[in-house]
């Protein structure tokens, strides 16, 4: 379990450095802080909307290596994190120091993050047929928020509040206790097929319909979590993260996963997206889709836990340093619930509702708002609504800029910024998902996302 607790606590590292909460694979779509809707067209609107595939520029469009990464919090402070960051190099705090940590981190949004790496990816436009997409990506995906009882155990140790509210021996319950306790935290290695084509042609009106299949390969699933007295808490990993399971091999309903390849997946899953766009005097576009509907089925490595009740964990003493907090939180879940082996686990994907609004200001800018839902609660979603306007300006021939303003899913407002170099065939850029981030006393962040093998061969007939 320990292992897996760690992987999880690895996204409050100071060092981990590698999350966000939308799409950041894409300079593109980062330097415009996730507003995406109505501008892509080719490989990039898988994911987003398949139906923009229909009205791609260019014949073949592929790219290798796209990479972004991020982290926000809506909890800290520049001081808090800092604090924070001293205490996991094991320097000294004072107790007051880990008060404040302990105060600081009891928020729902603790954490928000994701890390997203298109490992290749290509898109074919076929005039009279539509334009096809391909693409394998590696995603990220995690999401931590702590009650205050969880919060003071892990800073304060048997200083904690609830100590003096809870009786020797006492028996109590996650469900009870540590009620706005989340960690959650999943890697899926996607496999994505889209189609998108125009359905309707007029002079002035055009509309594009597209659907999208995903295979999904698990390789990690981790939740912790009490909300509304309900519990959740199960993990499974791939061999590769070398987690400890020797405790439960022998257990005839353990299903163990051994390697058996580069990945070694202990899930798979299905999943489908369906979009529709439209085209107005080629000036104004409009996008609504619906993303990641289906199922994730895990099966092997798994475990879940059972909130049966247990009693606070004897501490000498508040955390010491950061491996001494990790140690307690471990104690903490170890003692809290009861895992076992289970047979299966099947979890929704995080479905969303996609839309968004564009429009074309002469041949060097074009504006576009996004508003996106999440549909569901499962590992991975947005936990709150987000919405953003998203700009790119060519100011000179080649050379491209993107911002915007983009607020919602758990995160502060943020101002994006991201450049490129744009030829006929062939881009590289830069971006990040908020500018003042690194800068900010109050929700600390970073994102950066980048490209430098994005091709582009051709362009189609117009239909």
């Amino acid at each position: 379990m320990k292992k897996m607790l760690l992987l999880v606590a690895a996204f409050l590292a100071a060092e981990a450095g590698a999350f966000a909460q939308t799409e950041l694979s894409s300079f593109s779509v980062a330097g415009r802080g996730g507003v995406m809707n109505t501008f892509v067209t080719d490989y990039q609107a898988l994911g987003v909307n398949p139906a923009n595939l229909g009205r791609n520029t260019s014949i073949v469009s592929f790219s290798l290596a796209e990479f972004g990464a991020g982290a926000s919090s809506q909890a800290l402070t520049k001081d808090t994190f800092r604090k924070f960051a001293n205490f996991s190099e094991s320097q000294d705090l004072s107790t007051q120091d880990k008060i404040e940590l302990a105060k600081a981190f009891t928020s729902n949004n603790v954490l928000n993050a994701n890390a997203d790496i298109n490992t290749f990816a290509i898109s074919v436009n076929l005039p009279k047929i539509g334009g096809f997409a391909f693409s394998n990506r590696q995603r990220v995906l995690g999401h931590v928020g702590f009650n205050k009882n969880f919060s003071e155990l892990i800073f304060l140790g048997d200083q904690a509040s609830i100590y003096d509210e809870v009786k020797p021996r006492q028996t109590v319950y996650v469900s009870e206790i540590f009620d706005g306790t989340e960690m959650k935290a999943s890697w899926v290695n996607e496999w994505n097929l889209a189609y998108g084509r125009k359905v309707i042609d007029l002079p002035l009106f055009n509309v594009y319909a597209g659907v999208g299949y995903k295979y999904l390969q698990g390789l990690a699933l981790f939740e912790f979590s009490s909300i509304d007295g309900e519990v959740k808490a199960y993990n499974a990993s791939s061999p590769v993260l070398n987690i400890d399971y020797q405790e439960y091999i022998n257990n005839p309903n353990f299903n163990y996963k051994t390697a058996d390849g580069l990945l070694s997946p202990v899930g798979r899953g299905h999943g489908v997206d369906v979009g529709l766009s439209a085209e107005i005097a080629k000036i104004v576009k409009v996008s609504a889709s619906v993303t990641d509907i289906g199922k994730m089925t895990w099966t092997e490595n798994l475990l879940q836990g059972q909130d049966n009740g247990f009693e606070l964990p004897e501490t000498e003493e508040e955390a010491e340093d950061y491996e001494s907090t990790i140690e307690l939180a471990e104690t903490i879940i170890d003692s809290a619930l009861v895992f076992s082996p289970i047979s299966e686990l099947r979890t929704d994907l995080p479905t969303r509702l996609r839309t968004g609004v564009g429009i074309k200001l002469g041949n060097k800018v074009q504006v576009g708002v996004d508003y996106v839902k999440p549909l569901n609660k499962a590992p991975g979603n947005i936990t709150q609504d987000f919405i953003g306007l998203g700009v790119d300006v060519m100011p000179i021939p080649f050379f491209r800029l993107s911002s915007g303003v983009t607020s919602g899913a758990g995160d502060k407002v943020n101002l994006p910024f991201g450049i490129a170099i744009v030829t006929p065939f062939y881009e590289f850029g830069i971006s990040t998902r908020d500018v003042t981030a690194p800068f900010t006393k109050n929700n600390p962040g970073a994102s950066f996302a980048m490209g430098f093998l994005r091709f582009k061969i051709g362009k189609p007939q117009v239909l």
